[in-house]
């Protein structure tokens, strides 16, 4: 065989496994990856935008909203309240994807590496869990780094025109995701002094036109912002609300090696187990060692004679310290660095002497990454968030509102200003820099329902102990996770208890001794928390009864012991004549049992482990 043959038989088995490797992706992407929360926000966001909404302006956000503007009309190809509308944006932002690795490629030509490193490279990156976990969801990352590996194939032509286009890119990025400006910044001026075509430090006057094509770009951003009356809302949610965010967030200890390790199996952070040999990310490793291998390369032996790879090294270099950086780091903030990876792991390819060894490696590679694709999803806990986004879909009125740590209410409207709960919310309102979801404004129009994740529990324990009260009191839970409408209590013997009716229905009144030993009653945060799954509290209601206990509604004796028609406001206490504690709970609705768990382990937060298990594909959880 001609050694021109070989080279092209390599070049397709590597080409033949990146295309693998993309495609098993796939099947975690439609039914195995549970939804990140980021995505849930993200949608929203991308969804209200499509309805004619200004972000900003029209409600609370604190990313910069390029992205969603350009896939605001895909949003609107279906009205899904589940899971089925943020995995066909998952679909939508494939062509972001296949682009970004088009244009790496482009730029991997033109610093004049092989057609077969490229492709071994991009099949090494296309097979890593570490890269492709986060590359599977929705978010803004994507469309950042397609716009910024554009700006850089751009810059790599040199001509004045090339040159503010990339400007306009690089503006984009930062309108995309205000986390890389830093980044953004010393990107603009590190190319502007080093000139790879004539591998030297004199410069390239003609880069000025990318701080003209960015100025031009941000001022009409800012003409636009201005013009929608959306400048004032701008800068204090996306500059001065991030800042404080930043400013008093606590860095967690190790997690930037945290979340380079864990391509060995080895957890830091977050496991009970140090290490797990199902973890193993064959792909991530070698992104990982043949990618610094190629940074120091890059960085060392081509500083002299700066050319299209020592560019991408020192733009590596940069990156990874911003990251580092950062208060909290998570996998996704490293897709442009694996992005960035690419040309670096293609360089230290074509110095490996026999093809055969890098075969080898994508061949590793991609088994283990079709492993991990298939036999390692989480698809149970991807069918309990749909089930209970449905659910907050089934069970209110499209004119009512939910409270939640998430926006799981696709096709409703957020009770509070701060319609989802991440770190910073809690800073802004413990300083005083936003308005606290009071008590008087729930008692006056108290949520439909309540969504109880990781996040609601951390607001009312961390920032609003003052809501707890008045949730644990006037909802409970269905499902673990989504409280409805269900006044209860434990009533001491000859002593009463007195609610505020949230919502209009017909309740179904229950009393019992029995009752009012369900732990419920003694410690409800752990019973409807996200990480308690024991089935040992599920309840099966009896029949509806209210004897032993007297009804008062807005202070007149009720003779009713079953069932009862209540508005919301109005004030019903319950009475205990008795000598011991009743339990009490007025239920509306037809739920025959109360704290229903998930199924194996299935968390709302998708916070269980991921375990090898052969997947069940289109699972659904019934009510």
């Amino acid at each position: 065989m001609t050694s021109e043959a070989a080279d092209r038989r390599s070049t397709i088995v590597a080409i033949s496994l990146a295309v693998t490797a993309a495609v098993c992706r796939l099947l975690p992407l439609q039914w195995l990856h549970p939804l990140n929360w980021d995505e849930i926000e993200f949608y929203r966001a991308t969804r209200w935008i499509g309805e004619g909404r200004l972000p900003f302006r029209d409600f609370w956000e604190h990313h910069a909203p390029f992205a969603w503007y350009l896939y605001a009309p895909f949003s609107r190809l279906t009205d899904s309240p589940g899971v089925d509308a943020i995995i066909s944006m998952r679909w939508a932002q494939i062509p972001v994807w296949i682009a970004t690795f088009w244009l790496i490629n482009v730029f991997m030509a033109r610093a004049g590496l092989s057609r077969f490193s490229r492709w071994s490279a991009m099949a090494i990156a296309l097979s890593s869990s570490w890269l492709m976990i986060a590359a599977v969801e929705y978010r803004i990352d994507p469309v950042a780094c397609a716009l910024y590996v554009g700006g850089l194939v751009l810059w790599q032509r040199g001509t004045s025109r090339a040159m503010f286009g990339a400007g306009v890119l690089f503006c984009l990025v930062g309108l995309t995701n205000i986390r890389f400006g830093p980044l953004l910044v010393l990107t603009v001026l590190f190319l502007r002094i080093v000139d790879p075509r004539l591998r030297a430090w004199k410069g390239n006057v003609r880069a000025n036109w990318m701080f003209l094509g960015g100025i031009v770009t941000l001022g009409i951003a800012l003409l636009w912002f201005a013009g929608t009356h959306s400048i004032q809302p701008l800068v204090r949610e996306l500059l001065k609300e991030n800042y404080i965010g930043d400013k008093y967030g606590e860095p967690i200890l190790g997690q930037f090696a945290h979340r380079l390790i864990v391509v060995f199996g080895v957890r830091l952070l977050g496991s009970e187990s140090l290490f797990n040999i199902g973890g193993i990310d064959a792909g991530g490793i070698a992104l990982l060692l043949l990618g610094f291998t190629g940074l120091v390369q890059g960085l060392v032996s081509r500083r002299r004679n700066p050319d299209d790879l020592f560019v991408i090294a020192c733009l590596q270099a940069v990156n990874l310290a911003v990251i580092a950086g950062m208060n909290f780091i998570y996998n996704y903030h490293f897709e442009l660095a694996a992005i960035l990876f690419v040309p670096l792991i293609a360089a230290t390819i074509e110095r490996i002497p026999r093809r055969a060894m890098v075969l080898a490696i994508l061949a590793v590679a991609g088994f283990v990454n079709a492993f991990a694709s298939i036999f390692r999803g989480k698809e149970l806990d991807l069918a309990y968030q749909d089930l209970i986004m449905r659910e907050v879909q089934a069970r209110t009125l499209p004119s009512e509102r939910v409270w939640a740590g998430i926006a799981w209410g696709l096709r409703r409207e957020p009770a509070y200003r701060f319609w989802f709960l991440p770190d910073m919310t809690r800073h802004l309102v413990r300083l005083g820099e936003a308005e606290r979801y009071r008590l008087d404004q729930i008692v006056r129009n108290p949520p439909a329902v309540v969504v109880f994740d990781h996040y609601a529990k951390v607001w009312v324990v961390t920032v609003q102990r003052e809501l707890a009260g008045y949730f644990v009191r006037h909802y409970i839970p269905v499902n673990r996770n989504l409280w409805v409408p269900g006044m209860n209590a434990r009533v001491r013997p000859r002593a009463a208890f007195e609610w505020i009716v949230p919502r209009d229905g017909t309740y179904r009144m229950f009393a019992s001794p029995e009752l009012a030993k369900h732990r419920w009653f003694r410690d409800p945060l752990y019973i409807g928390a996200y990480d308690n799954a024991d089935p040992q509290y599920m309840l099966r209601l009896p029949e509806p009864d209210l004897r032993g206990a007297q009804l008062f509604v807005d202070g007149q004796p009720n003779g009713a012991t079953r069932t009862i028609a209540l508005r919301k406001g109005q004030r019903v206490a319950v009475f205990n004549p008795g000598a011991v504690p009743l339990g009490v709970i007025l239920l509306p609705g037809t739920d025959q049992v109360i704290f229903k768990q998930p199924p194996g382990g299935a968390t709302l937060e998708a916070a269980s482990a991921r375990v090898t298990h052969v997947p069940q594909f289109g699972v659904r959880l019934q009510p």
